[in-house]
């Protein structure tokens, strides 16, 4: 594999962010991103994946993956690589200390890559004390002090994995649960079980913002991001951001800093 000293200088730099659902990617040049795309990928195997949604790609200068899902997929990905296009590639982890973050985990590597990113692209763009929320797949919650010290933070599961385990370890039958509109009280299983996984989370956050405040200099902003954030932003009811690109700005900023 060719290594990162021998990076180009010019061309575009490709931005994975594996998730334990999808695939996303986007390209950067110049502090210019592209739109993110994404695409499953349980649903094939990784070669397969790779062909075709890559293979017509110009071969980027420099690959920076951020995955929370199996490490094996990394092995995937270099091989292809290795295969097609022979560039340089790192896989970031999460560190004690970059851009002016400092990791509260007391082994920095265990917090997930994934919020690692968001604190460092909060840091950067939101420069206030804030509470930085990840609905996905798992929710979490993270503090980060105004002069980047983060404080630490809460995972809960998401929506999805919430309901799977009451239905899984219950004899309550299996309902659909996608509502458009979520009521506080359910008045039927579907309603019931989908009420309690939102305003779950929705209390938990509401508790958080409200403990947050003798933690830090002032009442933290509120940011939210990940595929569920809409929902719980509306369920809220207070002011709240809603930034889908935490993580790919938060690489954005490694290919920056690092000048990889």
């Amino acid at each position: 594999m060719v290594g990162f000293s021998e990076a180009k200088e010019e061309g575009r730099s490709l931005l994975v962010d594996i998730g334990n659902t999808n695939l996303k990617w986007c390209w950067l040049q110049g502090g210019a991103r592209t739109r993110i795309d994404h695409a499953p990928h349980r649903d094939s195997p990784t070669a397969r994946l790779l062909d075709r949604i890559w293979r017509d790609s110009e071969t980027p200068k420099q690959i920076l993956i951020a995955n929370v899902a199996a490490p094996a997929l990394n092995i995937h990905i270099e091989d292809w690589v290795e295969k097609e296009w022979r560039c340089p590639i790192r896989v970031l982890q999460s560190e004690r200390i970059f851009a002016g973050v400092t990791n509260a985990y007391r082994t920095p590597a265990q917090l997930g890559v994934d919020r690692w990113l968001t604190l460092v692209a909060a840091r950067r763009f939101y420069p206030h004390d804030i509470c930085i929320v990840d609905c996905g797949t798992a929710v979490t919650i993270d503090l980060l002090r105004r002069d980047g010290e983060h404080l630490g933070g809460q995972i809960l599961p998401g929506f999805d994995l919430m309901r799977q385990s009451l239905l899984e370890r219950t004899h309550i039958p299996r309902v659909d649960s996608d509502l458009s509109e979520i009521p506080l009280l359910g008045r039927d299983t579907r309603s019931a079980v989908a009420a309690a996984s939102l305003f779950s989370v929705i209390a938990l956050i509401t508790y958080v913002m409200r403990q947050a405040r003798s933690l830090m200099d002032s009442a933290p902003m509120l940011l939210l991001t990940g595929s569920d954030s809409e929902r719980v932003a509306s369920g809220l009811g207070r002011d709240t951001v809603v930034d889908l690109d935490l993580i790919m700005k938060g690489m954005a900023i490694y290919a920056e800093e690092s000048k990889l």
